[in-house]
């Protein structure tokens, strides 16, 4: 197989993940012709291999791209994501849809600006002093990694800067729980106009994820200027994506560790998936209200509410309401506190809501590339049939 592209003549590179087929960090294959072709990452053109190249590795591609689960397909195109880089496209009927939160995860591998990486250990180092010699102020509650560290020292400084502005029920409409607030909610100045909840960087050291009740929307709790704040269903999802970008750095830079990365991603991919087992474990704890009622018996003598799991809208709320129920069960099981702030939350959680408050975005993007994708592969297939048809029988 050559090594540079036949359209640009730039280079290729290589995969060490295929042994049949070294060549090229994204791969494009159709297992039912048998076709293999070598994308250039420079003019993304799609390079035909050698036919007796093709089967054995197409057939290595089709293997891998059905056991990993970082995929994502829609009409005839797919795209899968392996380890080292390298991406499979598929040509052919689309297999079951998996979680579309791996390409935003890649996105926070990215080197972080020394100068961010530096300013979170002084946050850190920082936060060590004042709980050395001021055990009772906000700082001396050390969380639980130097992310969160320097998101509350970051919230301590900027405090009175304004994150967003949400907002609120009751101001003119039907009271709803998607946003409302503990205290009387703010005066409208006009009859036009509706109240809306401040919420700045001081707030941050109180949010809190809400635990997850059988019923009931997935939910974040937040102060702001003129009480607390209750923000359910994909708008508290939209709202927890900005909060957790602040407190993970993410918007400061990526810089995580690959591990990390595959460890948050297998979790939101493990939600993703009604029948998998933390799943099955958080309808359990749904049934019995974390507890404090017994499990339903068969003659029905227990009333018990329709498993959640199933219950919201969309897919990215399914997930943030799975992420959050198997965070509480892992933070105390039916013991677990009724709300945990966000910045308790272990990293890797937090990395993994992040992600899945992202999961819409990341779908309608892979769904633009994918439709770009399946225009290359029109024109590739082409020359490849007139390729194939010139060769000797």
């Amino acid at each position: 197989m050559y090594a540079t592209c036949t359209f640009c003549y730039q280079s290729l590179r290589a995969n060490t993940l295929l042994e049949t087929f070294p060549v090229a960090r994204r791969v494009a294959f159709d297992p039912a012709k048998g076709c293999l072709w070598a994308v250039c990452p420079a003019c993304g053109r799609w390079n035909l291999a050698p036919m007796e190249e093709r089967w054995d590795a197409a057939d290595e591609c089709e293997r891998r791209f059905r056991r990993t689960t970082l995929r994502y397909s829609s009409g005839n195109i797919g795209l899968a994501w392996l380890a080292d880089d390298l991406e499979l496209i598929r040509v052919g009927a689309a297999l079951r849809p998996e979680v579309a939160a791996w390409r935003y995860g890649r996105t926070l591998y990215r080197r972080r600006p020394m100068r961010t990486v530096l300013a979170d250990r002084g946050a850190r180092l920082l936060a060590g002093v004042v709980a050395a010699v001021y055990p009772g102020w906000a700082l001396a509650r050390a969380p639980r990694d130097a992310r969160a560290t320097a998101s509350r020292l970051l919230a301590t400084l900027r405090g009175s800067r304004v994150i967003d502005l949400v907002q609120l029920a009751g101001g003119g409409g039907p009271e709803s729980f998607e946003a409302r607030t503990a205290a009387p909610v703010i005066a409208p100045r006009s009859g036009g106009d509706v109240p809306l909840a401040v919420v700045r960087y001081r707030h941050l050291l109180h949010a809190a994820l809400v635990r997850p009740e059988p019923g009931q929307p997935w939910s974040l709790r937040i102060p702001h200027d003129h009480g607390t704040l209750v923000v359910a269903g994909d708008r508290g999802v939209r709202l927890a994506a900005r909060l957790l970008s602040m407190i993970n750095g993410s918007e400061r830079g990526g810089g995580f560790s690959r591990e990390l990365l595959e460890g948050a991603v297998a979790k939101v991919d493990e939600s993703a998936q009604a029948d998998g087992y933390f799943n099955r474990v958080l309808a359990i704890a749904l049934r019995t209200r974390w507890g404090r009622e017994r499990e339903p018996t068969l003659d029905g003598s227990v009333a018990t509410a329709v498993s959640p799991l199933t219950m919201p809208a969309s897919p990215t709320e399914r997930l943030a309401f799975a992420l959050t129920g198997r965070t509480f069960w892992g933070n105390g099981g039916i013991g677990s506190e009724p709300s945990t702030a966000l910045l308790d939350v272990p990293l890797v959680d937090r990395l993994a809501l992040e992600m899945a408050a992202h999961e819409e975005s990341e779908r309608r993007a892979l769904d633009g590339e994918l439709a770009e994708l399946a225009a290359a592969w029109r024109e590739a297939d082409e020359i490849a049939t007139i390729a194939d048809a010139l060769l000797p029988v």
